[in-house]
């Protein structure tokens, strides 16, 4: 069996490379990319854990990863693996990872732009980390990528906000290698390694393909060109091609490639251009179709082609590395006149296209380009792939920028210019060749010393290109001479002329010829410029066979000295014409030969020795570019004079030295240095100098003590030389002493001596005249530190600097003196001398003297500074050396000595804004992190006065708090911030134990508490926080310094556990600190200080008797700190555990006192939680309001803490101010209002008020609360408090202008509840279970006050969006303790109907319907909702047994109040009989048609299209059998013996029947009077399906029937219908009332008796009543809009149909008893309605009672089903018809989307609520079997990304109907029948209508029938035949406006209704 077993080195790190799902318990997630630490290994198996969670340990598959090498560090248990990589990879890798997340939250945050300039970013990281892994790059390459990829990390890191990475050129600086000083430096950019200047760069060039037709052998020259200069500053790449465009040269068939070398910063700032000039090689005149090729090859022009460098560098800046060089296309372009030849790349780069052809787009030459940078030596080694092809090196035309002494060239570049030849009687120009060759001394020609350009070979002889027929040449083209220096004397050039014929001739005929010498008569060579020369005729046959013959007795040119004899002789050889010249233009290259007479006098000094002194004298006027070509040279010369006669010429010889060492430190020529210094150390051979040179620089420096201004100027140059003349002296002394053996070495260190003694008296001086002297000297005086320790040792070096310091005097004046002493002091330190050990011991005391002294006195600190700052940066570096760690003790502990108290005391009083603040800091940083335990023990040792210590623990403490404010470096210096706490933590640990051995005894409290205060401000920055961190970052810190919180925590733990009995001077102040401490989320250190706060109650009860101010301290902190986002659930868990513990095992005399303290902390703590995790966000403002109520409670009951209760009023009052809750504002406000009284006592002022009195801060109160009551439309509350203060202005302040200002608000506030219209708001129970949830919600139930009209699927919505992670329940069902106990949050919705609490008005009949309406929905405390449950058997008839449970719920305040939601503190469950549930419905539909009859009656002119609705639909559902099933129910003998106590029941029942024939007969006589024209046929369907109702009801004994025939036959007579007759019947009176049951007497509703039998209350929960009044008393009062008598007096419950108001909804004789009893059943006055004949202007009925059924048992049924149930026995019509809401039609909005097959169709119930439709769902049955339709729907899972919901479905365009008679657009009319289907989408099919159906249309959706009455919308409704759509039968046509869903019903089968004749 195969075992767990360690993994080796090599297999501890790994990739994953694919993503791994786990299935294992033990197991372990993969995402591909992540990196895992293995520990372990068996069979295929890994055992380790993911490194982005390395809590998790589990197993994973082996082949799912991929290792690494990686290093392994600390084998074992706490091992810790890195990646051996590249670190610049590993720092990629880190930052996409962090970068990654950020990217994803700025998708979400929707920051575009930022989002996608980090993506692409991050995608070139990707590709330039893919490169350097690569491996195939060259050193230079990957330097430079390296630079390119840490500046984008940089620069995306700033823009994201992250933290400075600090880097020394690119790579990141080590911290444990590293001082504070230079990290500081490092941060800051001050810090650069040395890095060499490049002054050399080098032009690849590669010829890639050459794409031109030329059809001749081929010449190209390429050549770099100044287009500003308008010149060539190269010299040409010559490559030679066949006519195929193959190399000539097969060897470089695959390398035409060439090096353009030596380029300087200076030329790459030109304007350069690549220049290819083409040249063919061939026939004069080019002809394709001849193939014989000529005897006689011509060069001649072709084209040229052009590009621009800085094209190569932009492509080169943006090219990735790694990449192909970029190629580029030069297009050949042609002249139009090849005499432009010459300057045809000049039109082409100033784009003069009139004068230029292109070839072709496509033809050219294909190139690439790269540039290389550093010396060519260089560049070699590190590309020497390039350089192995044979590649061409191409030079400057002209020096580089830096000429070595080794470098020697001798190069002379002749360009031709142009020519002029007369024609010589011809008509046509010739076509001149010129030739070129160089001949020596001795008249033979030169051989191979011609170069047309690099990459060919040498020749003899140069053949320019011909120009066809042009006596006047322009070249224009540049050849190389490399001539011998010894053959360079006396040589000449010779430019032979000749005419080359068109015709195919053997011999070309020389013409003429000119000539040059290349000296000239003074020895200088030909100047740099153009020349003029002469031409002279000559014949073909003409043999040279001496150049005497020209040279001796011709001119060259103009110039030239030759006699007129000589003229005379060879002018008969060789005539010249003055019409024909030819110009040249020459430039000389060469370290040899100069053109400077001066110069040249001057390397030639011995041949007139006499003119030395004034050779030396000129040469300080020759240009400095001169001199450094010749440098070599003119050293040697000079320290030949100077050996030659010291005495004549050493003085003048050592000015000329310094005057030349002087120019190179020149910016123009200080490149040069270099070069002197390789002269120095190679070629420098003056053994005896060394002598003159000392005493030339002792005797100037002397002279410049005692003489003028003059000699102070020279000495100054001379001291600014004073480097190179130490190292000429000290380079001549070391020859001497080669030479020698070391003799007279004593007398040259007593020469020595004395000039360093010369320097010593120099800076002695304290006289202003030698200031600049001394400046000078010590600016330039560490230069010559190395060169002397090439003569003496450490120590004499050491002591001569020392002295030389030293000797300036401390006490003077002179600023700039100090600034150059300490910058020569801070050169000093950086010096190589001061790292030796032997010589820093004596230099470091001298200069921590001076600087010490400057600190102190405030001078120049950031010059002093920074030189601290260098020597703790040594010694830093020296600390790593483990040999030195002895030397390192002693120079920390003089640092400590010397500079620690001081420091303390600068950064005290520095000021913290200024440039230095942060460099001090950093260098006391510095300083503390070298100190270690001996450091600290010397330190504190030596303070043995107690004072002294006192004062110095002080200092310190006080600066460490501020170090740890950290004001003095930025944000985001986080690697400086934690480097400065690691060491501030270092050092309290080591002074904590001085405060306890010496101030403990004789206590301090000052001092401690300033310990304290420090201890807790480090623990508590924000630099410690690390939670609040990234994960990448806060594994950084953790990784390198752990929690530091932690060991921080545990020492003032420590701290004060020693303080013993001085524990109390710190209480109650330090509860706060100890509590911001504990918060830290850090387990360990909670359990360790949480113990401290029972230490603090202990302490305090033991001496005060209790611990009041403990607990009073705690509470204000708690609440500050929590708000400030600490602490969590843990702490509160652990506050909780701990202290409550702690305190069970105290004495029992305040252990109930401090449990009690307890468990009242735990609970602020629960709700101070909540309020904060639900602060952000504007989806969480109910949340935010529901905590700070909680709070409220806690603080006004449990803890009496007035001044937190007032400052969370105001908290929430801004919250609903906020969001426009305008009542509920008032109602906060109020609450503040009802602590004060109508006194004058002042009050403080505070952050809501300023200081007044106290009836003015209430009177302020009040009045903001009745604005806010205005707007908000509470009007009733806001006239009590407009009384109040009437009151008060009118009897106690006489304030008679507010007294009219509030009673003119008081009227407008009653105009304003009778004119003004009020949204109608539902209402919702609403039930959070689960744990999950916060505290004020979790388990509990609320009642909520919606929006306006808002529907439960919008209220839903809301609640899923504020809890996005809940599971909305689908039924109302009580829940398990399995559900409330578990992790998962549960929500359950239904709505609730409100019970009036003044029922008296609502009683009161003569009420106006808003005044009434306002009641019914405000000040409410008392809430119900209903569900059915079916007991007993299954039966056809569900009414049977179908009962109703009726929940009655009381919440802690009536709404509104200070929220819209309110808990529900008690809750009482009762059950309804079936027949009491039909007795109420019949009653319901009597009262609702007696109504309406009245309206009718008393207004003949209202439309009568609700009361058509109203009786066919309860004709029509009686007909169908909706009474019959009442009968079969109730009325059988069956039921009356299985049921004897409900016979006053049944018998009521039947009275409500024969009641409701009665009103109907009414009915149909007013209908009969007022119906038009077009809805006589259904008045006259409707009076025969009434008289099929009576005959079903003849077995009744129904009273009266006949009478009604008998109405109903006069009224239907023919012409009745059509007229309107005042002689309308009036309605009976209702049947006589029977007996009263019991019960129902008791319930004072003789209509509804209750069985008390089968009554059960269930006492669901119970929750104590607050005491936090949220709503005042006077909201709870009767209406202030009702006089005494009338809100006093008792209802008349005889009222008359014919008396009742037209809006009544409420019986007069009902009860609120009876309400929560019966509900929201109509009969009981429950819902709230609106006058019926109020429509809007669609025709659309808003009073939702008028649109309930007729007489349905259903509408019962479906009203305890809380709007959503399903009825019991729907006809089958209904069951197809669409399920859209019928309240949306019958309020006037849009009706609801069609709900899915899963949802239940709205019942007539759901149009009785004031409500908009509630939201359904499918009927589930409870334990009984009973069906529950109440409830939710399922709410579907939320998705991954949050999406908006889609829109509501709109119906279609209602049709325009006049048969109600009303103006305006007419509700929409639909056939009942459904639609037939319709594929996906097509328009549905309208089925036909059969022939004698009555025209009666009635949309799908607004349907419904119960088993007593046909339900309509008022809006569906037409009695005339509807606009024809589509022509199928005269007056049958049906209309389909909207889709639907049919919802299949376990319902039973219904009779035949009328409709369904249709």
């Amino acid at each position: 069996m195969a075992t767990w077993s360690p993994t080796p080195p090599h297999k501890k790190y790994g990739v994953a490379i694919d993503n791994y799902v786990s299935k294992l318990p033990c197991g372990v997630n993969l995402q591909i990319g992540e990196t895992v630490q293995i520990l372990e290994e068996c069979a295929g198996w890994y055992r380790g854990f993911s490194l982005r969670n390395k809590e998790k340990k589990g197993v994973f598959p082996a082949s799912y990863v991929h290792l690494k090498e990686a290093k392994v560090e600390n084998i074992g248990q706490y091992e810790t693996v890195s990646p051996v990589e590249n670190p610049t990879v590993l720092e990629v890798t880190s930052v996409l990872r962090e970068w990654g997340q950020m990217w994803k939250r700025l998708y979400v945050e929707r920051h575009s732009q930022l989002f996608h300039t980090v993506k692409k970013l991050m995608l070139e990281l990707i590709q330039m980390r893919r490169q350097l892994m690569s491996g195939t790059l060259t050193q230079d390459q990957i330097r430079e990528l390296k630079l390119r990829i840490t500046s984008k990390i940089d620069w995306g890191n700033r823009k994201l906000g992250l933290d400075l990475v600090p880097r020394i050129d690119g790579e990141v600086v080590d911290v444990d290698r590293t001082s504070a000083v230079q990290l500081y430096q490092v941060s800051r950019g001050t810090v650069r390694k040395s890095k060499k200047k490049v002054l050399s760069h080098h032009l690849y060039f590669i010829l890639k393909n050459f794409a031109c037709n030329v059809g001749e052998d081929t010449d190209i020259f390429f050549s770099l060109y100044d287009a500003i200069e308008n010149k060539f500053i190269s010299e040409r790449f010559h490559v030679k091609l066949t006519k195929n465009g193959l190399p000539v040269n097969v060897e470089r068939l695959h390398g035409l490639s060439a090096f353009f070398i030596d380029l300087g910063n200076q030329d790459l700032a030109r304007e350069l251009y690549m220049v290819a000039h083409i040249f063919r090689i061939g026939k004069m005149v080019y002809s394709s179709g001849e193939s014989k090729k000529s005897s006689l090859q011509y060069r001649r022009p072709y084209g040229c082609a052009v590009m621009s460098i800085q094209e190569v560098l932009v492509a080169q800046a943006d090219q990735s590395e790694g990449q192909e060089d970029k190629e580029f296309l030069m297009k050949v372009y042609s002249c139009n006149n090849e005499n432009e030849m010459w300057q045809l790349h000049e039109n082409i780069i100033r784009k003069q296209l009139g004068k230029v052809n292109l070839q072709g787009s496509s033809y050219g030459m294909v190139v690439s380009m790269s540039l290389l940078h550093g010396e060519l030596a260089q560049v070699r080694q590190e590309n020497a792939f390039l350089f192995n092809k044979g590649v061409t090196l191409v030079r400057k035309l002209g020096f580089s920028d830096v000429i070595m002494p080794g470098d020697i060239r001798n190069d002379l570049y002749v360009t031709l210019e142009r020519a002029e030849f007369e024609k010589g009687g011809k008509t046509t120009g010739k076509n001149v060749e010129v030739t070129m060759v160089v001949l020596g001394e001795d008249g033979e020609v030169l051989q191979e010393c011609i170069s047309l350009g690099e990459g060919e070979l040498y020749t003899s002889e140069y053949q320019s290109y011909v120009l066809y027929h042009n006596n006047n040449p322009r070249w224009g083209e540049t050849i190389k001479l490399a001539i011998p220096i010894d053959k360079f004397y006396g040589s000449h050039l010779r430019f032979e002329f000749r005419h080359c014929s068109t015709k195919d001739k053997d011999v070309k005929k020389l013409f003429a010829f000119a000539f040059t010498p290349l000296m000239i008569g003074d020895g200088t060579t030909l100047q740099d410029r153009q020349h003029e020369l002469f031409v002279y005729k000559c014949e073909e046959n003409v043999k040279f066979h001496s150049p005497a013959m020209y040279l001796t007795n011709l001119p060259s040119s103009g110039e030239d000295t030759i006699g007129t004899i000589g003229l005379s002789e060879g002018g008969a050889t060789f005539p010249r014409s003055p019409k024909e010249t030819f110009v040249i233009s020459t430039v000389v290259c060469s370290t040899k030969l100069t053109q400077n007479v001066d110069l040249l006098g001057l390397l030639k000094w011995k041949a007139h020795p006499d003119r030395v002194q004034d050779t030396l004298q000129r040469l300080t006027r020759v240009d400095g570019e001169d001199i450094v070509k010749f440098l070599h040279d003119i050293l040697d010369t000079l320290f030949a004079i100077m050996d030659e006669n010291t005495e004549t010429y050493g003085k003048q010889v050592f000015q000329v030295l310094v005057f030349i060492i002087d120019m190179l430190h020149s910016e123009k020529f200080q490149h040069f240095r270099e070069v002197l210094d390789t002269y120095i150390q190679k070629h420098f051979a003056g053994a005896l100098v060394y002598k003159e040179l000392i005493a030339s620089f002792k005797r100037t420096l002397d002279t410049s003590v005692t003489s003028g201004m003059d000699k102070q100027e020279q000495a100054q140059n001379m001291l600014k030389a004073i480097e190179y003349i130490f190292k000429f002296i000290i380079q001549s002394r070391v020859l001497y002493g080669r030479a020698t053996c070391g003799q007279e070495a004593e007398s040259f260190k007593d020469d020595f001596m004395t000039m360093f003694t010369s320097i010593n008296r120099v800076l002695a001086q304290p006289v202003e005249a030698l200031l600049q002297v001394q400046v000078t000297l010590l600016k330039y005086f560490h230069s010559i530190y190395d060169e002397l320790l090439r003569l003496f040792d450490l120590h004499e070096v050491a002591r001569f600097i020392a002295n030389a310091v030293d000797s300036i005097p401390l006490d003077h004046n002179m600023t700039l003196l100090n600034q150059t002493k300490l910058k020569c002091i801070e050169h000093t330190i950086k010096a190589n001398i001061f790292r030796e050990t032997v010589s820093r011991a004596i230099l470091l005391s001298t200069c921590l003297r001076h600087l010490s002294h400057h600190m102190r006195q405030k001078q120049e600190l950031k010059l002093g500074v920074a030189a601290v700052g260098d020597i703790i940066i040594l010694i830093q570096e020296l600390s790593h050396d483990q040999s030195m760690s002895s030397v390192v003790q002693e120079n920390v502990q003089l640092l400590v000595d010397s500079l620690l108290e001081l420091m303390f005391q600068g950064v005290m009083t520095i000021d913290r804004t200024g440039e230095v603040a942060g460099h001090y800091v950093s260098c006391l940083i510095g300083l503390l992190g070298l100190m270690n335990e001996e450091h600290y023990r010397c330190l504190l040792e030596g303070l043995t006065d107690r004072k002294k210590l006192r004062d110095f623990l002080l200092r310190i403490f006080i600066v460490f708090r501020e170090l740890v404010k950290q004001d003095h470096f930025p944000r985001d210096w986080v690697t400086m911030r934690m480097l400065t706490n690691n060491v501030v933590l270092t050092a309290l640990q080591y002074f904590s134990q001085a405060l306890t051995e010496t101030f403990l005894f004789m206590f301090d409290q000052q001092l401690w508490s300033s310990y304290f205060g420090l201890a807790v401000a480090f623990l508590t920055q924000a630099s410690l926080q690390l939670e609040s961190f990234t994960e990448a970052k806060r594994n950084k810190i953790l990784e390198k310094y752990c929690d530091m919180r932690v060991p921080m925590g545990f020492e003032i733990l420590s701290m004060w556990q020693s303080l013993g009995e001085h524990k109390l001077n710190f209480l109650p102040g330090m509860v706060g600190s100890f509590l911001e401490i504990s918060l830290v989320p850090e387990t360990e250190l909670r359990k360790a200080l949480i113990p401290v706060f029972h230490d603090m109650m202990e302490c305090e009860q033991a001496t005060r008797g209790s611990f009041k101010e403990v607990e009073c301290e705690m509470i204000d902190k708690l609440d500050i700190l929590i708000s400030q986002d600490k602490g969590d659930d843990e702490y509160r868990e652990l506050f909780h555990s701990i202290l409550l513990d702690r305190v069970q095992i105290e004495n029992a005399d305040w252990q109930e006192t401090a449990g009690s303290f307890v468990n009242s902390m735990t609970r602020l703590l629960e709700r101070l939680l909540d309020y904060r995790h639900v602060m952000k966000g504007s989806e969480n403002r109910d949340k935010r309001m529901g905590c700070t109520v909680s709070l409220l409670h806690f603080y006004h009951s449990d803890i009496q803490r007035e001044e937190m209760y007032i400052r969370y009023i105001y908290k929430l009052h801004d919250m609903h101010k906020e969001a426009e809750n305008y009542t509920e504002a008032g109602f906060t406000l109020l609450l503040h209002a009802h602590m004060l009284n109508w006194t004058c006592l002042m009050l403080p002022d505070d952050e809501w008020y300023p200081r007044q009195q106290e009836r003015e801060r209430k009177e302020k109160i009040y009045v903001t609360v009745i604005e806010y009551f205005d707007k908000g439309k509470s009007w009733e509350n806001g006239i009590p408090l407009c009384k109040e203060l009437a009151e008060q202005y009118e009897k106690k302040s006489f304030e008679y202008a507010k007294l009219s200002h509030i009673l003119q608000t008081q009227a407008h506030f009653f105009e304003n509840i009778l004119t003004e219209l009020r949204p109608e708001r539902p209402f919702y129970r609403v039930g959070y279970y689960g744990k999950k949830f916060p505290f004020f919600l979790r388990n509990k139930t609320f009642v909520y006050q919606g929006q306006p009209y808002e529907k439960i699927q919008d209220f839903s919505q809301r609640l899923q969006t504020e809890f996005p992670n809940a599971s909305f329940m689908t039924h109302n069902l009580p829940l398990d303790d399995e559900v409330i106990n578990s992790d998962v949050e549960y929500i359950q919705i239904c709505k609730a109907t409100p019970v009036p609490n003044d029922s008296e008005i609502l009683q009161d009949q003569t009420v106006p319907e808003k005044i009434a309406s306002y009641y019914r929905a405000n000040n409410i405390d008392t809430f119900i909702f209903d569900r059915p449950v079916h007991k007993g058997g299954k039966d056809e008839n569900l009414f049977k047994n179908m009962w109703l449970e009726r929940t009655i719920m009381v919440t802690t305040s009536t709404l509104p109040g200070i929220l819209k939601w309110f808990e529900v503190k008690s809750v009482q469950v009762v059950e309804i009989s079936p027949i009491e549930t039909a007795i109420q419905t019949m009653d319901n539909m009597n009262k609702e048609l007696r109504s309406l009859i009245h309206q009718h009656t008393t207004d003949q002119t209202r439309g009568v299209q609700i009361l058509s609705m109203r009786l066919n639909g309860v004709i029509d559902a009686a007909v169908n059998g909706g009474i019959s099933k009442y009968q079969e129910a109730f009325f059988e003998d069956d039921y009356i013996n299985a049921h004897p106590e409900d016979q006053q029941l049944v018998q009521r029942l039947k009275g409500l029947v024969m009641e409701q024939v009665s009103v109907l007969e009414s009915g149909l006589a007013i209908h009969g009077k007022l119906a038009p024209a077009e809805v006589v046929p259904l008045h006259r369907k409707m009076v025969e399906m009434f008289t099929a109702m009576k005959a079903s009801l003849a077995g009744q004994n129904s009273p009266s029937l006949w009478h009604t025939q008998k109405r109903l036959s006069v009224a239907s007579a023919p012409g009745a219908l059509g007229q309107r007759s005042s002689s309308i019947p009036s309605i009976p009176p209702s049947p006589e009332k029977k007996p009263a049951s019991p019960l129902s007497k008791s319930l004072q509703s003789p209509l509804f008796p209750v069985k008390t039998t089968t009554s059960k209350t269930y006492a669901i929960s119970t929750q104590p009543p607050a005491s936090v009044p949220t709503t005042p008393a006077s909201a709870a009062a009767p209406s202030p809009l009702l006089p005494e008598k009338r809100r006093n007096s008792t209802p008349n419950t005889n009222n008359t149909p014919a008396d009742t108001p037209v809006n009544q909804s409420v019986p007069t004789h009902v009860s609120r008893d009876s309400v929560l009893r019966h509900g929201s059943d109509p009969s009981l006055g429950i819902t709230r309605t609106q006058s019926p004949d109020r429509t809007d202007n669609r025709g659309f009925s808003l009073n939702s009672t008028a649109t309930s059924s007729a007489s349905s048992v259903t509408s019962s049924v479906s009203q305890a089903a809380g709007d959503d149930s399903v009825p019991p026995a729907l006809p089958a019509r209904v069951k197809r018809a669409s399920a859209v809401s019928l309240q949306s039609l019958d309020s006037g909005l849009a009706p609801s989307p069609p709900l899915t097959p899963n949802r239940a169709v709205p019942t007539p119930a759901s149009l009785q609520s004031s409500d908009t439709s509630s939201i359904s769902s499918t009927s589930s049955t409870d334990t009984n079997g009973s069906v529950d339709s109440s409830t939710v729907p399922p709410i579907p899972p939320k998705p991954s990304k949050v999406r908006p919901l889609p829109p509501v479905p709109t119906t279609l365009e209602p049709q325009v109907s006049k048969s109600f008679g009303r103006q305006g657009p007419q509700p929409a009319f639909f056939d009942c029948t459904p639609l037939v289907p319709a594929k996906s989408g097509q328009t549905p099919r309208i089925p036909e209508i059969p022939e004698g159906s009555q025209s009666v249309y009635m949309s799908p959706s607004s349907v419904y029938m119960s088993p007593t009455s046909v339900y309509m919308s008022p809006s569906s409704v037409s009695l005339s035949s509807p606009p024809p759509l589509v022509e199928k039968k005269k007056n049958q046509q049906a209309t389909a406006h909207q889709t639907y869903k049919s919802v299949p019903r376990p319902v039973p089968t219904p009779r035949k209704s009328v409709s369904d004749n249709r």
